[in-house]
């Protein structure tokens, strides 16, 4: 019968332990594993209590890789599943290890998605639809998710949004006052935000129009479109498609015909 006739501690891990059987290495394990099963000089062990033992190291292994895995962050049982895979965990080893860290309470999606909503408001610019979006790629159920999301507030939303507005609107832009309003809104909408929540944020902003700044837009809008058209047509001709096609910009006719005025002189 398979005897331990000798343990050594691991000189670089301190926690594990060779064993020897029949004064011939046999396999190491922890500490835990080392005094789960009360493994001393003398013992007698059959092949299968040797085979048990090596189960229970290698569950226990994994285990603790788990638990390094969420010493960095909170994780979804989801996320949580697909770190284990790629280690190469047998499927119903992954199915122990997610239930023992739940019951032991290390995941909790809903506490997850509660600390990851926290986290995006005080982190980001983005809304709450993302938000959702981006706990649900996460493996997190969407009633999970939209209970989290509750936590962010409209007033919040609107706070969050406004700021990140002001911000666009502080840049130097070639499009037109109408088009840069346009293209902030779809922006607002893409990062997640409703459509109350935009309008909200636009009625508080109520962005003046920089006339200078939108000449200036203008001329260089005007410039390409001309150098587009002028091989193409002359004269009235060209001055209209140069109209017209600043009108689908979104600059005001006032503006536009000062700039015609400019080039008929």
């Amino acid at each position: 019968m398979p005897t331990i006739t000798k343990i050594s501690k691991q000189k670089k891990s301190s926690d594990r332990y060779n064993i020897f059987l029949n004064d011939n290495y046999a396999f190491s394990v922890t500490e835990d594993i080392f005094i789960k099963f009360n493994l001393r000089k003398g013992l007698t062990l059959t092949e299968e209590e040797i085979e048990t033992i090596r189960e229970n190291e290698t569950w226990h292994c994994f285990y603790v890789e788990a638990i390094r895995f969420l010493s960095y962050r909170m994780r979804s049982k989801q996320e949580m599943r697909n770190y284990l895979k790629k280690q190469e965990v047998a499927p119903s080893i992954i199915d122990e290890i997610i239930a023992r860290l739940e019951k032991e309470k290390y995941i909790n999606d809903i506490e997850f998605a509660k600390a990851f909503v926290r986290d995006r408001m005080s982190q980001t610019s983005k809304g709450p639809r993302l938000i959702v979006k981006e706990l649900t790629d996460k493996g997190v159920k969407a009633e999970t998710a939209n209970e989290a999301i509750t936590l962010y507030s409209y007033e919040r939303q609107c706070q969050i949004a406004l700021k990140w507005a002001q911000k666009q609107l502080k840049r130097k832009s070639n499009k037109s006052y109408k088009k840069q309003n346009e293209a902030l809104k779809i922006k607002l909408m893409q990062k997640g935000f409703d459509s109350d929540v935009v309008n909200e944020v636009f009625d508080e902003i109520k962005p003046p129009i920089d006339k200078e700044a939108e000449l200036a837009a203008l001329e260089v809008q005007a410039k390409k479109i001309y150098r587009r058209y002028e091989k193409k047509y002359q004269d009235n001709e060209l001055i209209m498609k140069l109209k017209a096609s600043l009108y689908q910009r979104g600059f005001q006719g006032d503006l536009i015909n000062e700039y015609i005025a400019k080039l008929d002189k």
